[in-house]
């Protein structure tokens, strides 16, 4: 079992260390070809799609915020339905008991 766990761990090392020579080949890339094209921009790719992934982050985050404040807006909205129907009920007993309310004229 340390084996297979030692040999997956060397895996992914490996993995990682490729993804990290393939980042700065990307970017070596851009470099070139933005002097070559006289280009002034200032992002390299991999910034971007690091930036990309953040807001991919952040998106799930505030999706994740607005359904748990959906979810409160109906509970307050129950609430709310609930304590206005006892009060049109109470309304309703006192109005059997005082009767109409006169209106002065």
């Amino acid at each position: 079992m340390e084996t297979a766990v030692e040999k997956l761990n060397v895996l992914l090392c490996k993995a990682d260390s490729e993804l990290t020579s393939l980042e700065c080949k990307v970017d070596q890339e851009y470099s070139a070809l933005a002097s070559a094209t006289g280009s002034q921009a200032k992002v390299s790719p991999t910034d971007l799609a690091k930036n990309v992934q953040q807001l991919r982050k952040e998106l799930k985050s505030v999706s994740t915020d607005i359904l748990e404040l959906q979810n409160q807006q109906k509970q307050i909205m129950t609430t709310v339905l609930s304590q206005l129907n006892s009060l049109c009920s109470q309304f309703d007993e006192l109005n059997g008991i005082v009767g109409p309310v006169m209106e002065k004229e």
